[in-house]
C-alpha cells in the first residue's frame, strides 16, 4: 500500500516544490491550503484538501489515513502584524498538532526559519544549540511555532523535528531575499549596503524539499528540546553579502538605469531609511511597499548557519554552492521577464 502523507501550504514556495517532490516519488500525497494551485493537474496521485490550517474540522479530512505531515503552512510577510503571523504560525501549528493527535498521524516535519537566531551573532555560524534571540515580528512567530512543538501533549505519539533554513531561493522565489535581486535588476539596489562585511547562508528551496523528506525518514524526535529536533538547512556555502550581490550583478546581463556599482558602499542607515519611507508610502496610499524596513535588516545584519548537524544525520545537497543555484534561478527570472514579481502564479511554471 502506497504511503499516504500530508502538506500543509502546498500553494507557497516551499510548499509547492515539496508537493512536487512527494509525488515524483510515487508517494499518495495530500495536499492543503486555502486554494488550489494550478500545478497539481499534473500529478494523479495528489489529491487536494482545502484546509486553513487554524481550522481543526478543515483538517481532519486531510489527515485521514496519513501517519506523516509536512508542515509548510505559514505567514511569511514583513508587512503582517504581529498578531496576524502569531494566528497563523503559532495558532496554526497548535491547531495542526491537536488535530494530528486526534486523527492518529504521529510523524511531524515542520518547516521554521532560521531568522529566529536574530541579529547578535554577526559573522558567527549559529549551530543548533545556540540560543534563539528573535529581532523582528516574523521571527518572533516562527520561535513561537517551534515552541508548540516543544510543549505537545504526549510527546511519544507525535515525533517532531523541525528545520531552520537560511535565506531560502529558487526559481519562482517572489519574496525575501528575491526582493534584492529584484530591486538590483531593477536598478534601485545599485551598490553594496553597508559598511561592514557581513556574511549570511542560503538554501534552495530543492534541497529544503530534500532536506524534509531526509529528516522526515532518519531523524525524528519524541524529544521537547527545540534545539534537539532542530536542524539548520543551508548550503556549504556562507557567502559575504558583497560577495553575493557583485555575483548576481554579472549574471543580470541588462540591470536599472544605474546598474550596479560594485565596489562602491554606502551605509545601511540609508537603505533603512529607505525602507521607513517606502512604508510611509503605503500606510498613505492603502498599498503594500517593495520592501520592508525588516527585509532591510536581513540583508545588512549578517545571518550565517552551520550545516555541520545536517551533513552529520547523512544529507547530501543537490546544490551545495550558492553560486550553481544562483546562476539557475537567475537565468529562471531572466527567461521569464522577471514578471513573477507581479504574478506570483508564475512559480507554479517552474514545476512543470
Amino acid at each position: 500500500m502506497t504511503e499516504r502523507v500530508v502538506v500543509t501550504g502546498a500553494s507557497g514556495f516551499v510548499g509547492s516544490y515539496l508537493t512536487a517532490e512527494l509525488a515524483s516519488r510515487g508517494l499518495d500525497v495530500v495536499a492543503t491550503s486555502r486554494r488550489r494551485p494550478s500545478f497539481l493537474d499534473q500529478h494523479a496521485n495528489v489529491t487536494f484538501v482545502p484546509a486553513d490550517v487554524r481550522d481543526k474540522a478543515a483538517l481532519r479530512p486531510a489527515l485521514e489515513g496519513a501517519k506523516r505531515v509536512y508542515h509548510c503552512a505559514a505567514l511569511f510577510d514583513f508587512w503582517a502584524t504581529e498578531r496576524e503571523l502569531m494566528d497563523v504560525n503559532e495558532g496554526g501549528t497548535r491547531a495542526l498538532v491537536e488535530a494530528m493527535l486526534d486523527a492518529g498521524a504521529s510523524e511531524l516535519v515542520n518547516v521554521s526559519s532560521a531568522s529566529i537566531y536574530g541579529k547578535k551573532y554577526k559573522n558567527y555560524l549559529v549551530v543548533e544549540n545556540d540560543p534563539p534571540a528573535p529581532a523582528d515580528k516574523y521571527a518572533r512567530s516562527k520561535w513561537a511555532q517551534e515552541r508548540v512543538l516543544a510543549s505537545r501533549p504526549s510527546p511519544d505519539r507525535l515525533r517532531v523535528c523541525s528545520l531552520r533554513p537560511g535565506a531560502i531561493y529558487g526559481p519562482g522565489s517572489h519574496y525575501g531575499d528575491a526582493i534584492a535581486l529584484y530591486l538590483l535588476k531593477k536598478g534601485l539596489l545599485f551598490c553594496v549596503p553597508g559598511l561592514r562585511k557581513v556574511i549570511s547562508s542560503h538554501a534552495h528551496v530543492r534541497d529544503v524539499c530534500r532536506a524534509a523528506i531526509h529528516l522526515g525518514d532518519n531523524a525524528l524526535s519524541t524529544g521537547t528540546d527545540p534545539h534537539a529536533f532542530a536542524y539548520n538547512v543551508c548550503d556549504s556555502t556562507p557567502t559575504f553579502n558583497e560577495v553575493l550581490l557583485r555575483t548576481v550583478s554579472e549574471l543580470i546581463p541588462e540591470k536599472g538605469l544605474l546598474g550596479f556599482w560594485k565596489h562602491l558602499r554606502i551605509p545601511g542607515f540609508s537603505l533603512t531609511l529607505a525602507a521607513y519611507l517606502a512604508e510611509a508610502w503605503a500606510v498613505l496610499t492603502r498599498t503594500r511597499p517593495l520592501f520592508e524596513v525588516a527585509s532591510i535588516h536581513y540583508i545588512t545584519c549578517g545571518h550565517g548557519c552551520s550545516n555541520a548537524k545536517l551533513l552529520a544525520a547523512g544529507y547530501k545537497f543537490l546544490y551545495p554552492s550558492l553560486v550553481d543555484g544562483l546562476a539557475e534561478t537567475v537565468r529562471w527570472y531572466e527567461q521569464t521577464n522577471w514578471r513573477v514579481f507581479e504574478d506570483k502564479d508564475l512559480l507554479y511554471a517552474c514545476l512543470k
